[in-house]
């Protein structure tokens, strides 16, 4: 920087502290204004952690069955079919679990205690009125739980399912263990190790039972489950928060009796975590607290402490105007919080750097104030910048992931690097001179001294002209906290160890048995196979999570994966959507081929169906097709085939000759025939020769049974399996079956399977071996349809997207592998250019893998498995690891003593303590995250304090002593000569450095201020 720019800094330290200030209050009245006028600076979502594969093929299969019935083509669905009664379908549930923990749940005593706690939450006025599922005599569904074995309600399966007072327990559980379909209610509240004997007279046992509360759509206020769906889902959520959620809590830590209480509802979850996040993000207010007091007791200044944390606090309203603003990014997650954290030890770091430069220069003798800030501004932004630099390209790495969580959390925690960088270079040095002028003698830690107020004038201008005594500023009390460190690490702990012709082989020999160790254990790493966890051990979430995966029986009622084969429709078209916008529907793209009204197609879908139903046994467990627990069939949701019985049906009814026959293929002349003699619902003289939409025709009148209702079994079956549109010729404002000359379209249409494969439990490997079961069964079958309707595709768009989600598991086994090679790839070849000296760069790079490997051998010695959280974890590795190896290895290239020993101990005097301490604050910082109780940011803190501290012992230990034996002297390895030659073959002149203290140039000098001037300039 040029030398006018520290005389000036030096000559009006008010002028430019208030100016970089003020900088830093535009970004925080920026941000106000923003946020005020209704712009969304801060678009935050911590419901959600958007880890999508947006344009991978079981995305856009998924999305576009989704979505296809929002799209406005689609005119007819239940939507504008008719309008279903409040909440008499089905929509969600509410699952409570009991756990008798070494006893067994069926005895009286819990028996009692569950019917009591179950009516207690059935008869809540909230979810009575606004919640429940209704039956058609308009009351709320009962429950399904072991109560209803002995309430009477089976009585109609059998009269002896009743014993309201519990006293024949073991008999009806055996009574029902015997009966086909009773058994398969049973078995969904029994746990896998309850035994139930055929004699009444053995006690059935059963640690865990488990109850579903069921939850009704539509709304009050709402026509059917698809009006306004978003809405109708906020307002299901609030309802659901207040009815259950401070009740349920209170049961959950107080328990039922002698059992443990936990539940789950989809609602109470997502509205769980949106206010675990703030209070976890509280952790990052006690870890402020800590480097504040940690900063104030290294620097025993207010003002230096004061305004280095203010700065830290105000990069987040930078980086995110960048963020928001320039880059246009729309999403701000669990993640992001993350970056908190990190910020927070990288910021104190940085001022650490540049307040122990200052410190060091004391030692040195400088022509006046301006040489001295001069001097450290070089050494110290030189340093940070390098360790700076590598960081955000560690953390750059991650925006090359497809998952929209981790690349926009790489983005932004760069640009918090950045910011934070720009800060401190351009800020601290104001609040440095703003300190030696007017704050050094104020003791912060009493009412101050009046005295050394009145010396600050005189003393300002000795301090100016460079009349201040090397003696004065050595005795200075800013200095003598971390002296002991500093020579400790110069002396005692160099000459002990480091230096020490025993001990530092010792050291080498340690360490590479801990590498070993190291690689030991993450050799054993393994990929997640399971869901990511949000919330972290001891909370209800995260053990009902566990309950309900490996806990009971499989059941009819277990939340399966759902195989549809789709026919009309094509990928979701992602192209209108903003690259951040996760929430983004896209555009439904239909298939203007599919056309079921030829009769081919009609049988080649029946035999399809039928096909499936009667497949071999081996491929049946290669496609993992559920059978039900009653018939034994597999579980197949097949429209054409349910539509080919009730047309055989309907043909049978009087109004018919008896020679009908109704039937797939639906022919032309019986479509007629049943227009005929339907004439309430068609007009057979308005069907001319350009009509040729007779399937629909068929279809309608099955769907709604003659137009009767939109509340039929069928309906609520296969209504959600269709979707289509009204012929543009039919001017009528309600949609009927007949359409207009051409008649109505069919659009879309579905085949819903049923697997046994339960996400929670499926592993990836065996998953996406299914996947491609599945995969090569429909691809093989549509080869032989015709061409109207042999472009289906296979997906699984219910719930978390099976498919997908394997497959994203995938991808961030890779992403973390890829972003630990980039991460350390990019960084060697930054060190090497950066400290100017390839030997050291390497060395640099070997050290930074071997923290990497540390890192990754905690994982399974923690217990834990790759998955999200952990991959996430490993490409930042790189970034976090760099930090203090960089800050030795700078400190030792800047060194200019000769020997290699000497250059050691010179950087462990002057830098280790900047090292030191920034490793104490990033450590200080993310102890507090171990307690957050959700896991994300729980094993985050775990990681960082991991990484931070292999970091520092790898460093401040392992590099020092590698440098003390093999480090470079003179010009081994450096590239300043390739460098200059360089300059001398394309005619530039060859650079030489001059030390600061040195320079007699008289642009470094300035006049001494005349009497006239004050001693504080604006």
């Amino acid at each position: 920087m040029a030398a006018w720019v520290f005389r000036f800094l030096v000559q009006r330290p008010k002028f430019c502290f208030g100016l970089t200030l003020g900088a830093h209050f535009v970004l925080l009245l920026v941000t106000g204004s923003l946020y005020l006028s209704g712009y969304d600076i801060l678009p935050a979502d911590f419901t959600q952690v958007p880890l999508n594969l947006e344009h991978d093929v079981t995305k856009l299969r998924a999305d576009a069955w989704k979505f296809a019935r929002q799209d406005s083509r689609v005119n007819i669905n239940p939507t504008s079919v008719g309008t279903q009664s409040e909440r008499t379908i089905q929509y969600d549930v509410l699952e409570l679990m009991y756990d008798a923990v070494k006893g067994n749940t069926f005895t009286k005593r819990n028996l009692e205690l569950i019917q009591e706690a179950e009516m207690e939450i059935f008869n809540n006025s909230i979810y009575q009125q606004r919640l429940c599922q209704m039956l058609e005599n308009g009351l709320c569904k009962p429950p399904l739980s072991i109560i209803r074995f002995f309430d009477g309600s089976y009585r109609s399966i059998h009269t002896d399912l009743f014993d309201p007072d519990f006293e024949n327990i073991s008999r009806i559980l055996s009574l029902a263990n015997s009966i086909n379909v009773t058994r398969a209610i049973l078995d969904f509240h029994l746990d896998k190790h309850a035994v139930v004997y055929p004699n009444e007279n053995m006690l059935v046992q059963s640690r865990y039972t488990r109850s579903l509360f069921y939850i009704g759509y539509p709304l009050k206020g709402f026509h059917n489950t698809e009006d306004r769906v978003d809405k109708q889902w906020d307002q299901a959520q609030l309802y659901s928060k207040g009815a259950f959620a401070e009740h349920l809590d209170v049961k959950f830590r107080q328990g039922i009796g002698e059992m443990k209480f936990y539940y789950y509802l989809r609602a109470l979850f997502f509205n769980a975590i949106s206010q675990q996040v703030i209070y976890d993000l509280l952790l990052a207010g006690a870890s402020f607290t800590f480097i504040f007091l940690f900063m104030l007791f290294q620097t025993q200044s207010i003002w230096i402490t004061g305004w280095a944390v203010f700065s830290i606090l105000t990069c987040f309203f930078g980086a995110n105007i960048i963020y928001r603003v320039i880059l246009d990014c729309r999403y701000i997650g669990i993640f992001h919080v993350l970056s908190v954290f990190i910020i927070l030890g990288i910021g104190a770091d940085d001022v650490f750097v540049f307040i122990d430069t200052w410190k060091a220069s004391e030692s040195k003798t400088f022509r006046d104030l301006a040489s001295r800030i001069s001097f450290v501004y070089r050494r110290a932004a030189s340093a940070m910048f390098t360790t700076s630099f590598t960081t955000i390209v560690a953390f750059v790495t991650s925006v090359f992931s497809p998952l929209l969580g981790v690349s926009t959390f790489g983005i932004f925690s760069a640009l918090l690097v950045f910011v934070n960088f720009c800060s401190v270079v351009i800020f601290f040095p104001t609040v440095i001179i703003t300190y030696e002028f007017y704050w050094k003698n104020y003791r912060w830690h009493c009412f101050g001294d009046l005295k050394a107020w009145q010396a600050v004038k005189s003393r300002r201008e000795d301090v100016v002209q460079g009349e201040v005594s090397g003696q004065e500023q050595r005795e200075d009390k800013f200095v003598e906290p971390s002296k002991l460190v500093s020579n400790f690490l110069g002396n005692r702990f160099f000459k002990n160890f480091i230096a020490h012709e025993k001990i530092r082989w010792i050291i080498l020999g340690v360490f590479l048995v801990f590498l070993c160790v190291s690689i030991g254990f993450a050799t054993q790493l393994t990929p997640d196979e399971e869901p990511v966890d949000v919330w972290g051990p001891g909370t209800n979430w995260y053990i009902i999570k566990r309950l309900r995966r490996s806990a009971f029986r499989p059941s009819q009622e277990d939340h399966v994966v759902e195989v549809h084969i789709i026919w009309g429709l094509k990928n979701q078209d992602r192209s209108s959507c903003h690259f951040t916008d996760f929430k983004c529907k896209g555009n439904t793209v239909f298939d203007p081929s599919f056309d079921l009204n030829p009769s081919e197609c009609q049988v080649a879908l029946l035999e399809f169906c039928k096909e499936i139903k009667n497949l071999p046994e081996n491929k049946i467990q290669n496609l993992r097709i559920r059978r039900n627990a009653i018939t034994g069939e597999p579980e197949i949701q097949c429209f054409i085939d349910r539509l080919n019985d009730y047309l055989q049906d309907e043909a049978n009814k009087p109004k018919y000759s008896n020679t009908t026959e109704f039937a797939i293929p639906s022919r032309e002349s019986d479509v007629r025939q049943l227009m005929a003699r339907n004439p309430d619902l068609f007009n057979v003289t308005l069907v001319g020769e350009m009509y040729d939409r007779y399937f629909e025709v068929v279809l309608g009148y099955w769907l709604t049974n003659a137009n009767q209702t939109v509340t039929s079994s069928d309906f609520k079956t296969f209504g959600g399996l269709l979707g289509g549109a009204k012929d543009p010729t039919d001017s009528s404002s309600i949609p009927n079956y007949q359409g207009g000359q051409y008649g109505n379209r069919l659009l879309f249409a579905s085949v819903a399977v049923n697997t046994t494969m339960v996400l929670s439990k499926t592993g990836q490997t065996e998953g996406l071996k299914v996947y491609d079961h599945w995969e090569g069964f429909v691809r093989e079958k549509l080869k032989t349809m015709p061409t109207s309707c042999n472009n289906a595709f296979q997906a699984t768009p219910n719930g978390h997207n099976a498919w997908h989600w394997l497959k994203v598991k995938k991808v961030l086994a890779s992403t973390a592998v890829r972003g630990i090679l980039l991460g350390l790839g990019l960084a060697i070849s930054l060190l090497v250019v950066m400290t100017s000296n390839w030997l050291v760069g390497l060395l640099c790079g070997a050290i930074i893998a071997c923290i990497t490997v540390g890192v990754v051998g905690v994982i399974p010695l923690a217990g834990w498995k790759l998955g999200v959280l952990e991959s996430l974890n490993l490409t930042l590795v790189v970034g976090l690891a760099v930090d203090y190896v960089v800050h030795l290895a700078d400190g030792y290239v800047r060194s200019q003593k000769p020997t290699r020993r000497e250059k050691v101990r010179d950087t462990l005097d002057h830098v280790g303590i900047s090292v030191l301490s920034g490793a104490s604050t990033s450590l200080g910082a993310s102890v507090f995250m171990v307690a957050a109780k959700i896991l994300f940011f729980f094993q985050f803190g775990i990681f960082m304090f991991c990484t931070i501290g292999l970091s520092i012992i790898y460093a401040l230990i392992l590099f020092t002593t590698v440098l003390g034996i093999f480090g470079p002297e003179g010009n081994t390895g450096s590239l300043e000569p390739f460098y200059n030659w360089c300059r001398r073959k394309t005619g530039h002149p060859v650079l030489e450095e001059t030390p600061c203290e040195d320079i007699s140039d008289a642009e470094y000098q300035f006049p001494p201020l005349g009497p006239c001037k004050t001693a504080t300039p604006l």
